[in-house]
């Protein structure tokens, strides 16, 4: 604190102990330092923080409350999303909330799904697990769902998001809807988070997920896990590349795992529950992934800077806020704001793209 406010520890200890108070330009640094507002700052604490939508993350205890960075991830993107509908408003994308999940079945979902993006498609085409999820995200954006892929809070690399915390989460909008996807997890196991949040959009209930590779009691989660396994990992495929696949049930897991560009949990467990595998067999190929899990766990590459500002907030809501902003229709100063970057930082890219 004494560092992030340019005083010395004793006066920070001071402030702590209520024996002297900040001057408005510490205080303002205090709060941005610890990703909160001023007011939140200065306010008494709620007596429990809460996320704005369905709290669906796995492992969680309840006594666990949402980070500042998980916080300000959420915020941001429900602020973007609440601009975007402004900008479309009186449009309705009608595979929003098509379907009930009490009532459908996830292999129905799935097909729908697969009518509107095509996700077999982009699967063949892809070069590995990274460009499977580049395409997806492509194919989504052109169906009228933002993606949003980040795994920084803001532009600042030494503030990595817990994937541990959170895997991504939907917004389900009608108008707008969103996915966010965190891409500080590993790489191969962030397709099956995607197709998990493109379920929440079909099925119209919005969430923050975690950890999808544990069991869940939540019977919504279920059906949405069976639901984007169906469509990563379509049943009829997949029994037939498992069987032209003779071999040690590690190989042909490993296998199937780069033919459908999906983690290799993601693949035991369709095994599994298809009866392909015996459960000792289903254990011990998780055994195995654990230890490929955790040498692969901080993978991450930081990529153009300027390319990052269209990953991180949607190529397609990147645009139109240019566009806006070109047009007059938006404040430099606002448009820097949607964006997440400084002025200056906006003008340079604004100069970039024109």
């Amino acid at each position: 604190m004494a560092r992030a406010a340019g005083v010395a520890p004793a006066r920070a200890l001071a402030w702590l102990e209520g024996r002297a108070r900040p001057t408005y330009r510490q205080a303002r640094q205090i709060a941005q330092r610890l990703d909160v507002s001023l007011g939140q700052l200065l306010l008494p604490p709620p007596e429990r923080v809460t996320l704005p939508v369905a709290d669906l993350r796995r492992g969680r205890l309840p006594m666990d409350e949402p980070s500042p960075a998980l916080l300000n991830v959420l915020y941001d993107a429900l602020r973007k999303q609440d601009w975007w509908r402004e900008v479309h408003r009186g449009r309705r994308l009608g595979f929003v909330g098509s379907f009930n999940w009490r009532q459908a079945r996830p292999i129905d979902v799935a097909e729908a799904i697969r009518k509107v993006i095509p996700v077999q498609q982009e699967q063949r085409q892809a070069r590995d697990w990274s460009d499977f999820l580049r395409r997806l995200a492509t194919a989504t954006e052109k169906a009228g769902i933002l993606v949003l892929r980040r795994g920084i809070l803001g532009y600042n690399t030494h503030r990595p998001l817990d994937p541990e915390e959170f895997a991504g989460f939907a917004l389900a909008d009608p108008e707008a809807p969103l996915i966010f996807i965190n891409t500080r997890d590993y790489v191969a196991r962030r397709n099956f988070t995607f197709a998990h949040e493109l379920v929440h959009i079909w099925l119209g209930q919005s969430g923050v997920d975690d950890n999808l590779e544990l069991e869940t009691p939540i019977d919504l989660e279920t059906f949405c896990d069976r639901a984007a396994a169906e469509l990563l990992v379509p049943e009829e495929t997949f029994r037939h590349v498992w069987a032209s696949t003779p071999a040690d049930p590690y190989d042909v897991a490993q296998h199937c795992s780069r033919f459908f560009w999906v983690s290799l949990w993601v693949v035991s467990r369709r095994a599994l529950d298809l009866g392909l595998i015996a459960r000792d067999e289903y254990r011990d190929l998780m055994e195995r992934y654990e230890t490929t899990l955790l040498q692969r766990r901080n993978e991450h590459r930081g990529g153009n800077p300027y390319r990052n500002i269209e990953v991180y907030n949607s190529p397609t809501f990147t645009s139109a806020v240019i566009d806006a902003t070109l047009r007059g229709d938006l404040g430099y100063g606002e448009a820097a704001s949607l964006l997440g970057l400084k002025i200056s930082t906006f003008v340079a890219y604004l100069e970039r793209r024109i």
